[in-house]
C-alpha cells in the first residue's frame, strides 16, 4: 500500500523531457532512456543496460549477487565488473553503511560516475536513504525514475533534483 500511495504522488509531480531545461538530463532522457529499444522488460535493469551504452561505461560496480553482472557481461562483454574506480555502480539493495562508503571515498567516485538505484519507494526506508542522496554535497543531480533513481556527481552542473516519468 505504501508504494502505491508513493506511486500516485510521483506521478503528480513527475514531468517528461519538456519540463528539464538541463541539457544534459535532457540528452539523457531523449537520446537514451526514452528510445525505443528495449534490454529487458524490467524498467530498472532496462535503464541500467541503455545507461551503460549511452555512456560508453567500461567499468561497473553491483551489490547484486551475480544475475545482474551476468546479464550485463552478456549484453555488454567488454564491461568489466569491478569493485574499485568505476564509471557506474548499480546497487538493488542501498543499505546507508554502503553507500557512505561509497561517498567517503574518493577511488569510488569520478566527476562522470553514475550512481543508480533500485527499487527507491520499495519502503520508506529506502525513500530516506534516497532523500539523504539528495542532499550529499557531492552529488549534483539526482533523477527520480520512481524505479529507480540515477545520481550524478557532475563538478560542473548546478545542484537539481529531476522527477521523471519512463
Amino acid at each position: 500500500m505504501y508504494k502505491f500511495f508513493q506511486h500516485v504522488k510521483f506521478l503528480l509531480k513527475a514531468t517528461n523531457q519538456h519540463g528539464v531545461h538541463s541539457p544534459f538530463v535532457y540528452s539523457y532522457l531523449t537520446k537514451c532512456l526514452y528510445t525505443k529499444h528495449r534490454f529487458h522488460k524490467r524498467k530498472t535493469l532496462n535503464i541500467l543496460l541503455k545507461s551503460i551504452d549511452y555512456f560508453n561505461v567500461e567499468r561497473v560496480r553491483t551489490n547484486d549477487s551475480g544475475a545482474i553482472s551476468q546479464m550485463i557481461t552478456e549484453h555488454y562483454p567488454k564491461v568489466s565488473i569491478i569493485e574499485s574506480k568505476t564509471d557506474l555502480i548499480f546497487l538493488k539493495k542501498p543499505e546507508k553503511p554502503l553507500i557512505a562508503q561509497i561517498l567517503s571515498s574518493t577511488n569510488s567516485i569520478s566527476n562522470d560516475c553514475i550512481l543508480l538505484i533500485d527499487n527507491i519507494y520499495l519502503d520508506a526506508e529506502h525513500k530516506n536513504i534516497w532523500n539523504d542522496l539528495k542532499n550529499n554535497n557531492r552529488v549534483s543531480v539526482t533523477i527520480d525514475m520512481f524505479y529507480c533513481g540515477a545520481v550524478f556527481f557532475r563538478k560542473e552542473q548546478e545542484k537539481e533534483h529531476f522527477k521523471i516519468r519512463v
